[in-house]
């Protein structure tokens, strides 16, 4: 009735939509009911015979129908119009279909228009579009050093004691990898190591100081060969030996692992199936490591892979990474001792294959544009608790490069993806050190020697 009084006067269908606060596409389906139970094909037919009924009433338009009885009595006021049998008329099946068709395709058209991520495409760039060498950016404080003999991506790259970079595996042309190729920091030169017993992609690596430890990653024939391992594996530069220290848990690729407090911690990753959140931790003093050896401590605020991790005190730094859906902006910070984690701001833009590195000064999240581009490099201080970025030398895409950092404020990274395999060594100068000598004077009154 209410839009039948609006419809009276002349209202068109926006104007009825408007002042009670419906839909257009409702206003029609009440006039397809008003013209059903009126049996009327027009709005003109349809007010004059609500008027004439006396059903509703129009100022300036008497209504003519008889509304007094034989003795002269008013008439009763007229009965409601019958109710509807409940039984919807064939438009009506109709257009209700065609609404639930309409309303679904809006729901699912962002998850079908979304990229999707296969399992070759999560662990391979075999299949990636190959648009050729990026440009790199000649930028202030960054310096090309000795490419890697081989160009490759999903690479692992450790600093050992700032004497030596380690390349370790990695991917070219969709195959695994078992070269290690070590980088003298001093030489600038690129020596061959002993290789890894099979080729590995996708890995974990971590330092303990003296020893190299990977975790998981991926072997295989590249493709949809690809097989996710559970092996540990340790190397020791001093007889320049790899051996299987143990099993993981599970199979993984693209898990974080660092050292700290006297064991290792392997963060999240990718099984095949699923991502995971878990936070596993094993004392590092075991000669063989078992999958029940590895316990659960902690579990991050989210699954992922592919995320940055690293150690500054006792705090262990989670930045980024991929779950499975989405590259994520997410930084978080577990304190070891006090088990406990705390939020930290998020990256500016998200980040998904990037390498996080901390100069003693700094942490720097470096890399990313699995899904969304990515043209900076984002910097946080511990003491400020805040993001700052600033351009990078590749941008749009650079992801599953190798990165490590050297206690005199460089950044050094290498290889990755960016429309191919790369082959870059790029050399950063994040801050600058000076060292002051200083004298003190002890007891007899003889100086010390100079400090730093």
């Amino acid at each position: 009735m209410d839009v039948a009084r609006l419809l009276a006067t002349g209202a068109s269908n926006s104007d009825i939509a408007a002042e009670l606060i419906i839909s257009p596409h409702t206003v029609k389906v009440h006039l397809r009911n008003i013209y059903e139970k009126l049996a009327v094909n027009s709005r003109t037919e349809a007010s004059m015979l609500l008027v004439s009924q006396g059903w509703i009433s129009v100022p300036g338009v008497e209504n003519t129908a008889d509304l007094t009885d034989a003795n002269g009595l008013p008439e009763p006021l007229p009965e409601p119009l019958a109710a509807s049998s409940g039984t919807p008329f064939p438009w009506q099946r109709t257009y209700l279909l065609l609404a639930i068709i309409f309303s679904l395709g809006v729901l699912l058209t962002p998850v079908f228009a979304r990229p999707a991520e296969s399992l070759p495409n999560l662990l391979s760039d075999g299949d990636a579009l190959a648009l050729g060498r990026p440009t790199i950016t000649d930028l202030p404080r960054w310096e090309s050093r000795t490419p890697l003999g081989k160009a490759r991506s999903r690479l692992m790259l450790v600093n050992l004691n700032d004497t030596a970079l380690y390349a370790i595996g990695g991917e070219s042309v969709g195959q695994p990898l078992s070269d290690v190729d070590v980088y003298d920091l001093q030489l600038n030169e690129w020596r061959t190591a002993t290789p890894l017993p099979r080729g590995l992609a996708n890995g974990a690596v971590a330092v303990d100081g003296s020893r190299i430890v990977v975790a998981g990653g991926t072997t295989g024939n590249g493709g949809a060969g690809v097989e996710i391992s559970d092996e540990l594996l340790i190397y020791l530069p001093s007889d320049n030996s790899w051996n299987q220290w143990g099993r993981l848990p599970m199979p993984l690729a693209g898990a974080s692992l660092v050292w700290a407090e006297n064991a290792f911690y392997l963060l999240g990753g990718w099984d095949g199936q699923a991502m995971h959140d878990e936070v596993w931790r094993i004392p590092a003093g075991l000669e063989i490591v078992a999958p029940a050896d590895w316990q659960v401590v902690a579990r991050l605020d989210g699954v992922r892979a592919f995320a940055g991790a690293l150690v500054v005190a006792n705090d262990i730094y989670v930045v980024g990474g991929y779950n499975g859906r989405q590259e994520l902006r997410s930084a978080t910070a577990y304190n070891i001792l006090r088990d406990e984690w705390r939020e930290l701001p998020d990256l500016t833009t998200p980040r998904g294959g990037l390498s996080l590195l901390y100069d003693g000064l700094a942490i720097f999240a470096v890399g990313g544009g699995w899904v969304q581009p990515v043209d900076t490099i984002e910097r946080f201080d511990p003491a400020t608790g805040l993001w700052s970025n600033f351009p990078s030398p590749i941008a749009g895409e650079w992801r599953q490069l190798g990165g490590a950092a050297s206690s005199l404020g460089q950044l050094y990274l290498v290889g990755g993806w960016s429309g191919s395999y790369l082959d870059v060594h790029l050399r950063y100068q994040s801050s600058f050190r000076t060292f002051f000598p200083s004298t003190k004077k002890d007891d007899g009154g003889t100086s010390t020697p100079p400090q730093k």
